[in-house]
């Protein structure tokens, strides 16, 4: 059994709300920290609309070098209904303009990126039944950014992604099991899906670099009580990962 996309039902999700904020915390190769922000959440006539503010911490465990920090700041903007003759399409979430301010221990990068993507961006408010096969969702996106070396703001160079995409594949469902998060013991239910990312051709000032494409099998572990998933395993070849929420505020006093 096949389930249609979602329409934006992340829309109606019980943590879309200003002020409502996660913190994850991965091991692995390379160890990260994200924390993930909500502001000015709004509904309009089309969907609904957020500012998405990410700050994230990550490194290569085998350097034991400083970690490069990484500010975001997205206006999120979600159609629940993009073809109007089919109303039961997958919803479409776009960001334009989102502002990138990256720093590591010799360089900074500063710039813009924005992505549109077509599918399921969560699984909150979806009937998600063991057995059951959810749909994929792509995404395409770019990136422009301008480097510096740090502690200055002379530009040296640039690095330009400007046809980079994610494709997720049909995503399974499996058996709901009792699990420990950091959150507690919680009733979870395993989904699994492969997904791609490219970088397209990547401009590193006048020269462009082929990158090869990454692809990652992943478990979500999504906690209906909770509406979110609290726990993500992750393998790339050999390399194994674990993401897990280590903290979740809904706090909607930030209007």
């Amino acid at each position: 059994m096949t389930v249609p996309s979602a329409r934006a039902v992340l829309c109606d999700a019980p943590w879309f709300r200003s002020g409502a904020r996660v913190q994850m915390e991965g091991d692995g190769a390379m160890p990260m920290s994200i924390t993930m922000t909500l502001r000015d959440t709004d509904q309009t006539p089309q969907g609904c609309r957020a500012v998405l503010e990410v700050m994230s911490k990550s490194a290569l465990s085998a350097l034991m070098g400083p970690p490069v920090v990484m500010d975001q700041v997205h206006e999120v903007s979600i159609d629940r209904h993009p073809n109007e003759t089919a109303p039961d399409a997958a919803s479409e979430i776009e960001s334009q303009h989102a502002v990138i301010n990256a720093r590591g221990r010799y360089a900074r990068m500063f710039g813009e990126a924005a992505f549109k993507g077509k599918g399921v961006f969560s699984y909150a408010g979806m009937d998600i039944r063991e057995g059951t096969t959810l749909a994929g969702e792509t995404f395409e996106s770019s990136v422009a950014l301008d480097i510096s070396p740090a502690g200055s703001d002379e530009v040296v160079g640039s690095m330009r992604a400007l046809h980079a995409s994610i494709i997720v594949g049909s995503r399974r469902v499996g058996k709901r099991q009792v699990i420990d998060t950091v959150l507690g013991r919680k009733s979870c239910l395993p989904i699994t899906y492969d997904k791609r990312t490219s970088l397209g051709p990547l401009m590193v000032g006048d020269e462009v670099i082929q990158v090869e494409p990454t692809v990652m099998h992943i478990t979500d572990w999504y906690c209906p009580t909770e509406a979110f998933v609290l726990r993500t395993d992750i393998r790339q070849l050999d390399q194994l990962q674990r993401i897990d929420v280590t903290s979740m505020t809904l706090d909607s006093g930030d209007n």
